[in-house]
């Protein structure tokens, strides 16, 4: 019995000691992927598929139609920056971000011009676009601004940049990275490989967002 017993104690003291030892590696794993992160990381989205995804479902899947908007680039450059005091900002390339916006708003008013041009050819082949508009008493311009409104109003299209940033703390342990905001935590899966930081996705449910993973940010 008391040689079962010194048994027992011998195994609580040395699961006591492990459990010692594995919170202690788990500390320094965590120290050390954050010294690791501290710094700039910067990656660059690839939205273009994923935009015109929305517009088609908007236009309620008519090929034909979605054939006069698609977007033949649209890219946006993030910066991600950790800092020694647990502080992160995630922030949008003013300048990708506008080159992006441009590049929407020239697609859709030609596409909108195309569009148009090919409607009056088929409905009414003796009248030209301008003859149209004229009969129409209107402009192609105000046409178009009564049909898109200010959805395309650059403004309003750079201000999308606000809901691609944020800030607050982080956290980094077990190959999970917590950014905490305004809104509270958000979790993400990652690896760390030299000047390479990859968001793999594990685990985010939204479906709309798995086209973007794996995230690959790499250190300036």
């Amino acid at each position: 019995m008391k040689q079962n017993m010194r048994k027992s104690a011998a195994f609580v003291v040395s699961l006591s000691l492990l459990c010692a030892i594995l919170l202690a590696c788990s500390g320094c794993g965590g120290d050390k992927d954050k010294e690791a992160l501290v710094g700039e990381w910067e990656t660059t989205l690839d939205l273009t598929d994923m935009m015109n995804d929305e517009m088609k479902a908007g236009m309620g899947g008519d090929e034909e139609l979605m054939s006069y908007f698609t977007l033949s680039d649209f890219t946006v450059t993030l910066t991600l920056t950790f800092r020694d005091d647990d502080s992160y900002t995630l922030a949008a390339d003013q300048a990708s971000m506008e080159k992006s916006v441009d590049m929407v708003i020239d697609t859709l008013k030609n596409g909108f011009t195309r569009y148009l041009e090919d409607m009056v050819a088929q409905e009414y082949p003796d009248m030209t676009l301008d003859e149209f508009f004229e009969a129409a008493d209107t402009t192609m311009d105000e046409f178009y601004d009564d049909t898109f409104g200010d959805a395309l109003d650059k403004e309003t299209l750079m201000s999308s940049t606000d809901e691609m940033e944020s800030s607050g703390t982080f956290k980094a342990k077990g190959g999970i990275l917590t950014l905490t905001d305004d809104a509270g935590p958000g979790m993400e899966a990652y690896e760390l490989d030299g000047d390479k930081l990859t968001l793999t996705g594990e685990g985010v449910e939204d479906s709309s967002l798995m086209g973007l993973y794996p995230l690959v940010f790499t250190k300036k």
